[in-house]
């Protein structure tokens, strides 16, 4: 006999129906607005809006300080207060004096604890902290036609043509035959796994910059189960569907000096800042391509593999000079330097060259959605330029 089921359980299960036909019918935009909306709201209530502390050294005991100062500076014409004003002028002094003899202590223990542990990375970033060697950016910028700019305005769109240039360079020499490959026959479809979600998001470095979302990744990993769940839903809905949400393809792109004349714009270094939710979608997909990708790189290649690098490659050169002298023989290295070779990457080629090696067809198709959909920014004295397409170089 079968057992019927009550009001409250038929109210139940079919609101459940409800919500999952609504989840059918958004879209990766409408889920990542979502996303974005709540994870925002629910920092901002956890965290608040924190006071701004210039220094690394300010205390917020320091900063009650000054608000106390300040205070008491409009009233010490009185003699009580002028008394007061005097006293707490000392205190401030005294305390950033200590605070800031503290904080350089701390940051040598620091520099001495991460050469121990032989984290020579670490090390270096306090120690040009601490001497302060930032390169000043250049207030003025010539253009093309060797005039000098000063206005924001100006300086922005200048910018934003000379990276739009740059990232929509058409490259000399194609050879057509790279594009005449076959579709792949690998298209099988599978989901993304929950499994690959917790992977990717905690795989997300803490300090880096948050992209137009204003997500960060450590927001995305104080998220919990809830954000889990639903990355998770807009991974396989991008996967699905091919379409990625609008903000996961827009990159902000920020300008570093670099050495000479820093009036001239190439004398830069350009960073891309990605939304941080994409990269977990990202890592879940390189980590779907590491098999296929340990099958065509050769063996004696040490970049971008991980636990190899290009110190092993120096090693093998050396020894392999010292046995050549010895054997008094010649020896010819040939070192070859690809200009801006990552940023003017091939699209088309890329992706031929992942059929040729039979890459599944469906992966295929979401990374060649994200790329035709892509559009970069300049953000330049907290301004956004006029957003242009990137038809070449890889995230």
């Amino acid at each position: 006999m079968k057992r019927g089921r009550g009001r409250g359980e038929g109210e139940r299960g079919g609101k459940e129906e409800e919500g999952e036909e609504e989840e059918k019918d958004l879209t990766p935009d409408d889920l990542a607005e979502t996303f974005n909306e709540t994870l925002t709201e629910e920092a901002s209530k956890l965290l608040g809006k924190p006071r701004v502390k210039k220094k690394k050294w300010m205390t917020d005991e320091i900063l009650a300080l000054c608000d106390t100062h300040r205070s008491l500076k409009k009233r010490k014409k009185e003699p009580e207060d002028g008394k007061q004003y005097r006293e707490t002028n000392l205190k401030v002094k005294r305390s950033i004096k200590e605070a800031t003899e503290k904080w350089i202590e701390d940051q040598c223990e620091d520099i001495e604890n991460s050469l121990k542990h032989n984290n020579s990375t670490k090390a270096y970033k306090i120690v040009k902290e601490l001497t302060d060697t930032k390169q000043a950016r250049a207030t003025t910028i010539e253009s093309k036609e060797r005039k000098y700019l000063t206005e924001e305005k100006e300086i922005l769109e200048i910018w934003t043509e000379y990276c739009s240039e740059l990232y929509t360079h058409v490259a000399t020499g194609k050879d057509p035959n790279v594009l005449n490959v076959p579709p792949s026959s690998n298209n099988a479809r599978h989901s993304i796994l929950r499994t690959d979600i917790i992977e990717a998001a905690s795989s997300l470095k803490p300090g880096k910059s948050a992209g137009i979302d204003n997500i960060t990744g450590e927001m995305v990993q104080a998220g919990g189960e809830a954000t889990i769940d639903m990355l998770f839903l807009i991974c396989n809905k991008i996967l699905q569907t091919g379409v990625w949400p609008k903000p996961w393809t827009q990159s902000l792109v920020i300008t570093l000096p670099k050495k000479g004349n820093l009036k001239l714009c190439q004398n830069y270094r350009t960073i891309s800042l990605i939304s941080h939710p994409s990269k977990v979608m990202l890592k879940a997909i390189l980590n779907r391509l590491k098999p296929e990708a340990k099958k065509i790189i050769a063996e004696e290649q040490a970049g971008f593999r991980p636990g190899r690098s290009t110190v092993e490659q120096i090693c093998n050169v050396r020894i392999l000079m010292e046995k050549y002298l010895q054997h008094q023989q010649e020896l010819h290295h040939i070192f070859i330097d690809f200009k801006k070779g990552f940023d003017r990457v091939w699209h088309e080629a890329l992706w031929s060259t992942m059929r040729k090696h039979n890459i599944n067809s469906n992966l295929i198709s979401v990374i060649e959605n994200l790329y035709n959909t892509a559009t970069s920014a300049v953000f330049c004295n907290n301004n956004i330029g006029d957003w242009f397409r990137t038809t070449v170089g890889v995230r």
